[in-house]
């Protein structure tokens, strides 16, 4: 159930669900409340155009991917945890595993296997329990991509059980006990890394962030910089993808906000159902 409420629950409050949210009521209080209706559009408006708009979007996914860089010099460890969702499964008409735009994941986990920065890689992510309609996890489809990257079976273990980041930690931990596993190199979207190392933070394992897949790149977030009017014009205007990345990220925000709250709350000892699982 907390899976499913992680999918859902975030709809009513990101950019598009809370913007149809007040476009509905916008339209049932227009005859009554003409004023309160009109309050209701502009500020849908506004959250259209903040969202859609390449600056806002630039200067928030930059204060989130940028906290951690790739490492800088060479790395070892036990073992490679590769977080899934970097792949989409064999579904006619697609006919083998393909990686999508957060496919950098599991090639960068590949070049540091091949590097020889840890033995093992472990590939963790499952499927939704609600939903049947994937018919392998996110971890198989890492399994079948690295193989044919020439990655050897033997170096691949399979953690196909998680729904959500925090489910990840958890059963991944349970692996690092059985190998006894205590250096770890976390490979995951810049994006994603800062919620993922508080999921993962343990006393018993040192965490290496790897993060790969940024969208703001330096050349991008200058060329963005430029004052000219037409990079302003260019960039103001809202956009579809802008408004994806800017939700992706809000929801990458709300997650720590979630996290945040529990570990308040667990630290003061008071009981309170696991947020920590909201917002895969």
């Amino acid at each position: 159930m907390i899976a499913y409420l992680s999918k859902v629950l975030p709809q009513f409050v990101l950019p598009a669900g809370l913007t149809a949210i007040l476009l509905f009521l916008a339209l049932f209080l227009i005859r009554k409340k003409p004023k309160a209706a009109i309050w209701l559009v502009l500020i849908s408006l506004i959250l259209v155009s903040a969202a859609g708009n390449a600056y806002f979007s630039a200067f928030l996914t930059r204060s989130l991917e940028w906290r951690y860089m790739p490492p800088a010099a060479e790395i070892k460890a036990d073992a490679i945890v590769l977080l899934g969702g970097g792949t989409e499964a064999a579904d006619t008409p697609r006919q083998m595993v393909e990686v999508n735009s957060a496919g950098d994941r599991v090639l960068y986990a590949a070049q540091l296997y091949k590097a020889g920065a840890a033995p093992l890689i472990i590939l963790s992510g499952g499927n939704m329990s609600y939903s049947q309609a994937r018919g392998t996890t996110p971890a198989e489809e890492m399994q079948a991509f690295l193989l044919g990257l020439g990655i050897p079976q033997e170096a691949l273990v399979l953690q196909k059980q998680s729904q959500n980041t925090a489910e990840d930690a958890f059963f991944t931990k349970a692996i690092f006990a059985e190998k006894e596993i205590r250096t770890v190199i976390l490979v995951t979207s810049a994006a994603h890394m800062p919620r993922a190392l508080m999921m993962f933070a343990s006393p018993e394992i040192s965490l290496i962030p790897a993060p790969v897949d940024y969208t703001v790149t330096l050349r991008s977030w200058e060329d963005l910089m430029r004052w000219d009017w037409k990079t302003i014009l260019t960039h103001v205007m809202p956009d579809g993808s802008t408004f994806g990345q800017t939700t992706l990220i809000m929801r990458e925000y709300l997650g720590i906000f979630f996290y945040r709250v529990k570990f308040l709350w667990d630290s003061l000892d008071i009981k309170l159902p696991s947020l920590s699982g909201l917002l895969r």
